[in-house]
């Protein structure tokens, strides 16, 4: 993203989201939120030890979530600025994983699992 391109606007609307989502997520940027989402969907590629799902992956999902519920406060320029970045990401994502049980295959994030699972949940989890 070309820092120097954008506005005080455009800084003051990814403040305006972080201030204004800080009492569920606690007072983070765009910038830690997007690299939280692109770690997730790269251990989400590699796979994760049924153990590991069970107590991390819902709650590493919140950072996802964050940008869904940020997304609209920022300007366009900030949103164009990183709108291909997320898109891969969102696509990689939808790769390495399925459809939790009765949602559609097109499920945003919170409804997907990792199809690749270690340990016992592999036989409770089919992979569709």
């Amino acid at each position: 993203m070309d820092m120097e391109a954008l506005s005080a606007d455009d800084y003051e609307s990814v403040h305006r989201a972080s201030r204004g989502l800080a009492a569920r997520y606690g007072m983070v940027t765009l910038n830690a939120m997007m690299e939280a989402w692109e770690a997730l969907v790269e251990d989400t590629e590699e796979g994760f030890d049924a153990a590991e799902l069970i107590w991390e992956y819902a709650d590493r999902l919140r950072c996802r979530c964050w940008i869904a519920e940020a997304w609209p406060v920022f300007t366009d320029r900030i949103r164009a600025a990183r709108q291909a970045e997320l898109d891969a990401l969102d696509a990689r994502f939808q790769l390495a994983t399925v459809p939790l049980n009765g949602q559609p295959d097109d499920a945003r994030w919170h409804s997907r699992r990792p199809w690749l699972i270690e340990g016992k949940a592999l036989l409770e989890l089919p992979r569709s």
